[in-house]
């Protein structure tokens, strides 16, 4: 490849195309200030942009070989129940990179060249810009829009940790992976065996260690560096290389550039303040969400029998979920629901009535709503379902559309639904006023906004944008819509949605996360051990509040092994749950073969699975989270000024201990409890790792030092937990849990 001289007074630079590596390289170190604190320095062996105070790099850019390549590549997707697989066909590749101009100004650099390759060539410029002492922005854009790939490498350490990517939940640490960004289903089972081969021969859909509804391209790193790439197509982080991270965006061309904000700091709090500072933060909760969030279903009679028995026995009860009120669909997957977004008179007779009863006792009423409407079964002979919702959407041409025009038709778990077009203006206020009329007006206090991750990704949207970059932004507008519909009808700060799927700015939006539907399990990848994961990751990228289903969802029966809820389990989730930010039971997808927190009996004598021990523990530890509410509350209020998660990873509270990183399902609860749930089955002693500092053990009053590893009895009913004996919080948590310590 022929050399490309430098404008100005730079030294001739090029790529040898063999080797790939730069000849011709500056022979003295050159430094240029863009600001009083940030330097541009400039070797013959890299760039790098350095915060002199700190002692720290923006990002370094090695010069022994190509920063930046770019590719076409023509891809096809696979697409079932959400689980997407991808067919790549190379066109073109740019691999080899030559710079031909360095300019620098005040608070900016910009780079110029070329990128070229076999039957490939494209003008590239890369531009960096100091926002603060900071705070540094990049845009890198491609002359060729043809060209819809970029690979984006930068310096790393081999010591530096990387943590976060939105909620992941296999890995807490991602040095050495390489993950991928999309928002989907996260699978059934996700490795866990044999479900995941189940799931896979069944329907493509086992998933694996990456598959997450709420991916983000943001992290934090153990050199308190914070990375975040705007962008919203598929997405390749390779950490593989100790030394290097390579970044892979698709369709470039449709964003027409690769965007993002690198900050530096003092300490990874700081660095998610600055981050969520751009992308949002979740409101404070109202009051009444520091109670338990019972999730039952089965209509009036039943609830409000459960709901009575919770509270006969202590449980303090604040909220009911009932998914089914919009009415109750069995499938082939179990219990599932009628997606037509209004009351089932024949569930729950009166239901703006129930409400209100169900209000004057204290206990607010949570709904369900999705983003689809669903359709007649074809598969169901004689089905009689109708959705005059459907109807209307149909008519206006609210739905999205699929290649040839007409509406898409999506064969979900159960049965075939459409996604309406939240790219239109029109589908977006219809959604909008559904949503204030059927569940605002009906007296609701909140709902489940469950999906988001299923556009197709050869779907055809009313605003002309490409899915293949919506997909990810789908579920953001989803959480928008919702808030903007409380927000219209004057009822912000009183309801609470809470969504599963997200992507970059859903926190800005949403008012509430959960974790989706693990398998009713122990497995790591997809059990109670994976909901702790996703906790703890997923805080670092913004979801400061967050939860998953207590007990888990996915019930499978299956002639190898079922997959069944049990006592144990039921409570050990609950366990974990009772310290996060929201206390909510499922009863999963198969009712009657998990172990509930209730007892009841249908009238035709079917009886639940449970016990009287069942409600009396499960009561006790929700006291537990109850007491905790001011506790609870000051970090949801904390969360709600600065981003800081109310569940926090080891590496937020505790950065320096080494040790305690191993511990990957023990968190914190603000920085002053550290909680270390039981995540196997069969046991009644739990290790745990004490990091700086004193810890008292929440139920024998005994204090150890810290830095060493010790081991507590762990009854169900009195999970392991630890208060920091001299820790900021430490008296508003002694008071909050007196009571419980000295009745429980």
């Amino acid at each position: 490849m022929a050399s490309r001289l430098f404008f100005l007074f730079l030294p001739l630079v090029f790529w040898d195309c063999a080797s790939r590596v730069i000849s011709h390289l500056p022979t003295t170190e050159e430094t240029y200030p863009l600001s009083k604190q940030i330097q541009w320095i400039q070797t013959a062996k890299d760039f790098s942009l350095k915060n002199q105070t700190l002692e720290k790099d923006f990002i370094k850019l090695s010069l022994k070989e190509p920063f930046l390549q770019s590719f076409t590549k023509e891809t096809t997707a696979k697409y079932r129940m959400a689980s997407f697989q991808f067919k790549e066909s190379l066109q073109k590749s740019c691999t080899e990179q030559s710079i031909d101009e360095i300019k620098k100004e005040t608070g900016k650099i910009t780079i110029k060249g070329k990128l070229t390759g076999k039957e490939c060539s494209s003008d590239y410029q890369i531009v960096f810009v100091s926002k603060s002492d900071t705070e540094i922005e990049f845009k890198i854009t491609l002359s060729d829009p043809t060209l819809n790939r970029i690979q984006f490498q930068y310096g790393s350490h081999p010591e530096e940790r990387i943590f976060g990517l939105g909620e992941q939940f296999t890995y807490d640490e991602l040095k050495g992976k390489t993950p991928f960004l999309f928002t989907e289903e996260q699978g059934v089972g996700r490795g866990d065996q044999p479900i995941t081969t189940g799931a896979n021969l069944l329907a493509g859909a086992g998933g694996n260690a990456y598959t997450t509804y709420a991916p983000i391209p943001h992290y934090i790193t153990s050199e308190n560096r914070s990375v975040f790439f705007e962008n919203s197509g598929y997405a390749k982080f390779d950490f593989s290389d100790s030394k290097n991270t390579k970044v892979e965006f698709w369709d470039i061309q449709s964003e027409k550039s690769l965007t993002g904000t690198i900050w530096i700091g003092n300490s990874s709090k700081a660095l998610i303040e600055a981050y969520t500072k751009k992308t949002g933060r979740f409101p404070k909760l109202p009051d009444w969400a520091y109670g338990t969030w019972l999730g039952v279903q089965g209509g009036t009679e039943k609830v409000s029998s459960i709901v009575k028995q919770a509270k006969d026995v202590g449980n303090p009860v604040t909220a009911l979920w009932i998914q089914d009120w919009c009415g109750r669909r069995v499938t082939n997957f179990g219990d599932q629901l009628k997606w037509r977004w209004y009351a089932d008179e024949s569930l729950y007779p009166d239901f703006k009535k129930f409400v209100k009863s169900m209000n004057d006792q204290n206990v607010q009423v949570l709904g369900y709503i999705n983003s689809f409407l669903a359709d007649t079964d074809p598969k169901k002979p004689g089905d009689d379902f109708t959705n005059p919702l459907l109807t209307e959407a149909k008519s206006k041409g609210y739905l999205v559309k699929n290649q040839n025009g007409d509406d898409y038709l999506i064969q979900t778990v159960g049965f075939p639904a459409y996604l309406i077009d939240l790219t239109n203006p029109a589908a977006v206020r219809w959604t909008k006023d559904l949503i204030k009329k059927n569940l605002i007006g009906m007296g609701l206090s909140g709902w489940m906004a469950d999906f988001g991750e299923w556009l197709p990704y050869d779907a055809k949207l009313a605003s002309g944008v490409d899915a293949k970059i919506y997909h990810n932004l789908y579920p953001v507008d989803w959480a928008r819509i919702n808030r903007e519909a409380i927000k219209e009808a004057g009822m912000e700060g009183k309801i609470v949605f809470f969504t599963r799927a997200g992507y970059s700015y859903s926190n800005a939006h949403s008012t509430l996360f959960w974790e989706g539907d693990q398998v009713v399990s122990f497995g790591t990848n997809d059990g109670l051990p994976s909901s702790i994961i996703g906790l703890t990751t997923s805080g670092i990228s913004g979801y400061a509040l967050n939860h998953s289903d207590i007990g888990g969802y996915t019930t499978i029966s299956n002639p190898l092994r079922n997959y069944h809820r049990s006592k144990e389990l039921l409570l050990r989730w609950a366990e974990a749950s009772a310290f996060t930010t929201v206390f909510r039971t499922h009863e999963g997808n198969r009712p009657l073969k998990n172990w509930q927190v209730y007892t009841y009996t249908k009238p035709d004598g079917t009886k639940s699975l449970g016990d009287e021990d069942t409600v009396s523990l499960f009561a006790k530890i929700a006291r537990i989270h109850f007491a905790l509410k001011p506790y609870i509350q000051s970090l949801v209020e904390e969360a709600s000024l600065t981003g800081i998660p109310v569940v926090r990873h080891n590496s937020i509270v505790e950065p320096e201990d080494k040790n305690l990183l191993k511990f990957k399902y023990q968190f914190f609860l603000g920085d002053d409890l550290l909680v270390a749930p039981v995540v196997e089955s069969g046991e009644i002693v739990q290790d745990v790792y004490l990091p700086r500092g004193r810890w008292q053990h929440l139920w024998t009053g005994t204090t150890y030092d810290g830095y060493r590893k010790i081991q507590v009895p762990a009854p169900i009913g009195k999970p392991p937990a630890f208060i920091r004996v001299g820790g900021k919080s430490e008296a508003l948590i002694r008071s909050s849990l007196n009571t419980i310590q000295n009745k429980d």
